[in-house]
């Protein structure tokens, strides 16, 4: 009986290890995208058209993918400001420079070129479960697709202030509208840390075929911009 115990009990003693390492293997970490991340919507080439408005006054312009690194993708746009109105061009240049300089983000860069354009070159991770941007202190801070309504995503600064963002809206129905058809999207809203310069409040919409579709920024003016993002290539 000795013989039989012994060996019994060492391999449950075993599979116990075993089992707790796995546990502690187990990845928890709310910042790891999966998906695929060779997709029509991050393919080097393609465009995305940008509609900008805040009260009378709009602006459109593109968005371009020019490098997609296993899922990292790099974005590029130039605005004209010969073709927009003051109004447009005040706000773009005060609020830009702002932001950039009160949340540090990773690999994002505004400038101007030969053609006396304002630039900006930034990069997302995108794949076919999400979008993760670094636009906080270059930390990541993931989004998902499939996430119910009632998710809530974290970045926590250098500071140690945190901010939130959460799913407040997923209908599961085709009730947005982008450009001639209706889609399903996730709403997501971001209340702005008390010391943002510009907004007091972020909401976008995002879609799983069309990534982002939807921005509005509510800012502390008053002011209402809003944001809507239309990738012709894929309808």
């Amino acid at each position: 009986m000795k013989t039989f115990i012994r060996p019994l009990l060492i391999g449950l003693l075993l599979s116990g290890i075993a089992g707790i390492g796995s546990c502690k293997k187990e990845n928890t970490d709310p910042n790891v995208l999966g998906g695929e991340t060779i997709i029509d919507l991050t393919a080097v080439g393609s465009e995305t058209d940008v509609y900008l408005s805040s009260g009378s006054t709009s602006l459109n312009t593109k968005v371009k993918v020019v490098g997609n690194d296993n899922g990292m993708v790099s974005y590029e746009a130039a605005i004209d400001i010969h073709s927009i109105p003051d109004s447009i061009i005040d706000l773009v240049i005060q609020v830009l420079p702002q932001l950039v300089s009160y949340y540090n983000p990773k690999d994002v860069i505004i400038g101007t070129d030969a053609q006396g354009r304002i630039t900006a070159t930034f990069k997302l991770k995108v794949t076919s479960e999400g979008m993760q941007n670094y636009f906080v202190d270059g930390k990541p801070w993931t989004f998902r697709y499939n996430d119910a309504a009632g998710t809530k995503y974290t970045v926590k600064r250098n500071s140690g202030e945190e901010i939130n963002a959460t799913v407040t809206e997923k209908t599961g129905l085709d009730d947005w509208p982008m450009g001639f058809m209706y889609i399903k999207t996730s709403k997501v809203e971001v209340t702005a840390p008390a010391a943002d310069p510009v907004f007091t409040k972020i909401t976008f919409r995002a879609n799983h075929k069309f990534g982002l579709v939807y921005l509005k920024g509510e800012t502390k003016s008053g002011k209402i911009i809003e944001v809507d993002l239309v990738p012709w290539f894929l309808i």
